[in-house]
């Protein structure tokens, strides 16, 4: 890393979601790595306690709390938490996703089981919300800083099969202007990071055969993301060198939203139920 870059988060508090893998741990260990004090929060208490120990073990502070993002008592916990052992906060990021129902569950809106619909805006913009109003507060005492929401290229573009997923993801963009407007008297910035379809070591997130994975790269112009591809950029948003932007909604996809694939590619993709099984989102 560029040694430039190595403090940028020193003595900063922050709140990671959706931290047991994938982009969550990526982000934690990066967050780290540039002097954030990571609250990593997940159900996962396995991946949890392995992305604090990980941290830790880089040389970084860390400690795991066990959060049910759709609960207002155990988001209010992990922020208290939080707070207790750092005392303050000045990051929060929004990463945590269900990512399990969308690949297995998620469908078409007159195939969608109301349950899954409720389970995803619950885990997926409901936790934005929760996580905001008991987090907002905190950054505000500290006298400003940041939140990062994660939504999905599938909220930009339309993409079948995925109703529920995309309907919450796109509440999260929304949301995301809403919020950076009204806190920004208080110096929070909001931004939104929008990733294409990224490859991770987090369970149910892999490629079913060869031919899904060959077709999602066909999607991308570089290449398929990695995590911390996305906790780079992250980082940067977290950081005092963006402290210009804010209401931003950031495509970090390799190019999948920069151009129109084919019909027969995006079914091929997408499709719910065929036999290669839904990627990764």
């Amino acid at each position: 890393m560029n040694p430039a870059l190595e403090q940028t988060l020193d003595g900063m508090v922050a709140i990671i979601t959706g931290s047991a893998g994938g982009v969550g741990r990526a982000s934690a260990v990066e967050f780290a790595r540039r002097g954030a004090r990571i609250c990593v929060a997940d159900l996962d208490e396995n991946g949890g306690r392995e992305t604090a120990e990980r941290v830790v073990s880089d040389g970084g502070k860390a400690f795991f709390q066990p959060t049910d993002v759709s609960l207002s008592t155990s988001v209010e916990s992990m922020v208290r938490a939080t707070v207790e052992r750092y005392g303050g906060l000045h990051i929060l990021y929004n990463n945590a996703a269900a990512t399990r129902l969308c690949n297995k569950d998620d469908r078409p809106v007159t195939e969608l089981p109301e349950w899954v619909w409720d389970k995803m805006i619950a885990v997926c913009l409901k936790s934005v919300y929760l996580c905001c109003k008991f987090g907002i507060p905190e950054i505000k005492k500290a006298g400003g800083g940041c939140v990062i929401n994660t939504s999905t290229v599938d909220a930009m573009i339309g993409s079948p099969g995925y109703d529920a997923y995309t309907a919450a993801k796109g509440g999260v963009i929304a949301i995301t202007r809403s919020m950076a407007v009204e806190y920004a008297r208080d110096r929070i910035r909001v931004n939104c990071i929008a990733p294409g379809n990224v490859e991770s070591d987090h369970a149910d997130m892999g490629f079913t055969s060869p031919d899904a994975r060959k077709i999602s790269e066909s999607l991308h112009l570089t290449r398929l993301g990695r995590p911390s591809d996305i906790a780079r950029f992250a980082a940067f948003l977290a950081s005092p060198q963006s402290e210009y932007i804010t209401g931003g909604i950031f495509n970090i996809d390799g190019g999948y939203t920069a151009f129109k694939a084919g019909e027969e590619t995006i079914y091929a993709a997408y499709k719910p139920l065929d036999a290669m099984g839904k990627q990764g989102r």
